[in-house]
């Protein structure tokens, strides 16, 4: 003790700060290293659910798109078909038969045209909504969060002060 007093450094004001450190290193530990660590870990699970999410909807619109295709070469195809049936009536039955079923071919196609575009903007809508859902509900989160971390951080200080 003596060799330290005569280097100018005191014992106990030496073992002051040590204590005084040691509890602030467990103060720190506690109340700042640990809730941030939780919540980055938190962040992070939101993040990779998000992504998940993003990508079913991508895959939703994807078979959105491959169902309108096969829709619309159904359609075709009916029409098709229905124009065949119509041009050998024709024949039979004349110039007023043919008009007909030419009209009936071009409702169905509008028609089916109409309802994949329906169908795939319900697609889009419900899409949309499902993000727009997870969107609100991580930004709400992630504001919790920052609003307790910042009241934590405000009592700590208050604390230290």
């Amino acid at each position: 003790m003596e060799i330290l007093t005569q280097i100018g450094i005191n014992g106990k004001l030496l073992l002051a700060q040590v204590v005084n450190f040691l509890i602030l290193l467990f103060i720190m530990h506690r109340f700042a290293y640990k809730p941030m660590l939780s919540f980055l870990e938190s962040r992070t699970t939101r993040i990779e659910e998000g992504l998940k999410n993003a990508e079913e909807a991508k895959k939703r619109l994807d078979d959105a798109a491959k169902s309108e295709e096969k829709i619309l070469a159904d359609a075709r195809a009916e029409a098709r078909k229905i124009a065949t049936e119509a041009k050998e009536s024709s024949e039979k039955r004349g110039q007023e038969l043919l008009m007909e079923f030419e009209k009936k071919a071009d409702t169905l196609v509008v028609e089916a045209r109409a309802q994949a575009v329906e169908e795939r903007e319900k697609l889009f809508r419900e899409a949309k909504g499902e993000i727009a859902d997870l969107v609100i509900a991580t930004t709400e989160k992630v504001l919790r969060e920052k609003l307790e971390n910042e009241g934590e951080r405000k009592s700590v200080n208050r604390f230290l002060s």
